[in-house]
């Protein structure tokens, strides 16, 4: 064809044959459609008609996510109980997992996240999850109960259903951590509550932190990634509440990060049976790199959490305007969340720098350290918790733990549905939960201990004495520690690991004395040695910074 003709056919005055795609370079759908019609056309409306189906074929085979696994080659077993026949057997974890768990082991039962045909994108399955209004569905009667922390603070704990409704018994419970500045009205939060209680009959306990949903701030101190003390004292409470009752939580983003933390550091005496993260950033210093490096994370994501933290701050900055650790007009001028953490969190935790406190409080390098059956749910193109800050060596080398991964989801999405959405990772999560709590049904009190001995010496005497009289003269049944027995770094605050295994080792091998004066003694001198331990150059701290001064004298003088 000539450069005439293709001329008259653009300008309009001659319409294209097929013969004019045969003689021509033309490709794609076009070519496509004038080999079909070589046969008198009979083929071009049939592959017309199938062309949409086709392409929505192709869509969901590129959206479509399978769970893809990563758990350590030699897992633990889990201990079953078999109420029928009253018989004991072990189980290889990872094995049990699977078979309990479809939705992450079986493609056709749900081990696949399809994801909302308009919400592909991680980012579009994060605003949605954001700004989508879920107050008309999983509607949760709450029963709100507040407590008091050592230093004055104040938590809350929702619980559901009311201890009214259900009164202390052996049912399982889980406990349930909300993310940044989040509380127990958000939807990821309601959607598994209502699963748990209404369709399992479970009881479900969600922990709001310091001045997070509607919660009074009452000291001047708010909470951050590190901080594992109010856990730690609430999942106490929980247990004198419930003492038969056995105990698992999940934790959200950075209520994520904080379970993962509390997880290692309590290792093998963790009140907890198990653990699920979702939504981890794992590593903190890693994910706010990568989302200060791309342009929707540094212009949206960020200001927009930093905002968040923001805006709770100045609800309560009667607690920080005569500290002398807070500068107020500092933190109002922040627009980042690496601003509102190096003007606040930083300096009420007592970190040096901003990125100090990102290195110390990422869960990444507690997960070796935990000792209980756990779940790791992240998606691969969360834009807030990185994919490559997901620690897969540390869990494949961790006999406990099994990471989760799908292509999409988003941070805190995995809808699905096209006219009505629903969150997939409910699904998983509940199955996981429910396969730890059915593993055996027995209450706490009849369940043997898998808390190694020494851990009956970490309680207070008091806590033995009433943990004696509610498990009748049984007290390794189950052990309440007490956590003001453990002592933290003066001043490191959250940033030091307490030395629980180390602690628990010197008093159980310390005779035990029937003076209530020489216990307190003891008690006192192994206080000193665990400071000496945990501060290995208090003692020639001194002196470094004595030395230079004299040597500084002594140049002078001469």
């Amino acid at each position: 064809m000539d450069m005439e003709t293709v001329s008259q056919i653009l300008m309009g005055h001659q319409q294209p044959s097929w013969n004019f795609f045969n003689t021509t370079n033309a490709a794609g759908p076009l070519r496509l459609l004038a080999v079909l019609d070589q046969n008198d056309g009979s083929l071009v409306l049939p592959f017309l008609i199938l062309l949409p189906f086709l392409l929505f074929s192709l869509f969901r085979h590129y959206s479509n996510s399978p769970v893809v696994l990563t758990y350590n080659d030699d897992p633990t077993s889990i201990r079953l109980f078999n109420q029928r026949t009253g018989k004991e057997q072990t189980e290889n974890l990872i094995d049990y997992i699977l078979k309990k768990c479809p939705s992450l082991s079986d493609p056709a039962r749900g081990a696949t996240f399809k994801p909302t045909m308009w919400m592909t994108s991680g980012h579009l399955q994060t605003a949605y999850a954001a700004y989508r209004d879920f107050n008309s569905v999983y509607k949760i009667p709450y029963e709100r109960e507040l407590l008091s922390t050592p230093d004055g603070g104040t938590v809350s704990v929702d619980w559901a259903p009311s201890v009214k409704t259900m009164p202390a018994d052996d049912t399982p419970t889980l406990v349930l951590l909300h993310g940044l500045t989040g509380g127990s009205h958000e939807s990821y939060i309601r959607a598994l509550v209502e699963t748990m209680t209404k369709d399992h009959g479970y009881r479900c306990v969600v922990f709001n932190a310091r001045a997070c949903a509607n919660t009074e701030l009452t000291s001047a101190q708010l909470y951050c990634g590190s901080w594992t003390d109010d856990l730690r004292m609430v999942v106490k409470h929980i247990r004198k509440t419930l003492p038969e009752s056995k105990l698992m939580s999940v934790g959200f983003s950075l209520g994520a990060n904080i379970l993962m933390n509390y997880m290692g550091e309590e290792g093998d005496q963790c009140e907890l049976l198990g653990a699920m993260s979702v939504g981890n950033p794992f590593d903190l210093m890693g994910t706010c790199l990568a989302i200060e490096r791309g342009w929707l994370g540094s212009k949206v994501y960020s200001p927009a959490m930093g905002g968040n933290l923001r805006r709770i701050f100045m609800k309560h900055t009667k607690w920080f305007e005569n500290s002398g650790v807070v500068d107020v007009d500092l933190v109002r001028r922040g627009k980042s969340i690496r601003d509102f953490d190096d003007a606040v969190t930083r300096r009420v935790f007592k970190y040096r720098t901003v990125n100090e406190y990102y290195r110390m409080a990422s869960s990444s390098q507690r997960i070796l350290d935990i000792k209980r059956p756990f779940l790791c749910l992240n998606a691969l193109d969360d834009p807030i918790a990185a994919a490559e800050c997901l620690p897969r060596d540390e869990i494949k080398n961790n006999p406990f733990g099994l990471l989760a991964t799908t292509a999409r989801g988003g941070h805190l999405g995995w809808f699905e549905g096209f006219f009505s959405q629903k969150r997939w990772c409910t699904r998983p999560l509940a199955e996981f939960c429910i396969a730890m709590f059915e593993a055996d049904r027995r209450p706490v009190s009849r369940t043997p201990s898998n808390k190694p001995k020494v851990a009956a010496d970490v309680s207070t005497l008091e806590d033995k004495k009433q943990q004696q009289d509610g498990n009748n003269g049984n007290p390794e049944s189950h052990i309440v520690r007490d956590v003001k027995s453990l002592e933290h770094i003066d001043q490191g605050g959250a940033t030091t690991k307490p030395l629980r295994n180390k602690l628990a080792a010197e008093q159980h091998t310390q005779k035990a004395s029937n003076s209530q004066q020489r216990v307190d003694r003891q008690s006192n001198e192994r206080h000193k040695k665990n400071s000496l331990a945990m501060r290995p150059f208090a003692r020639k701290s001194f002196w470094a910074t004595l030395l230079p001064l004299i040597i500084y004298y002594i140049m002078k003088r001469r």
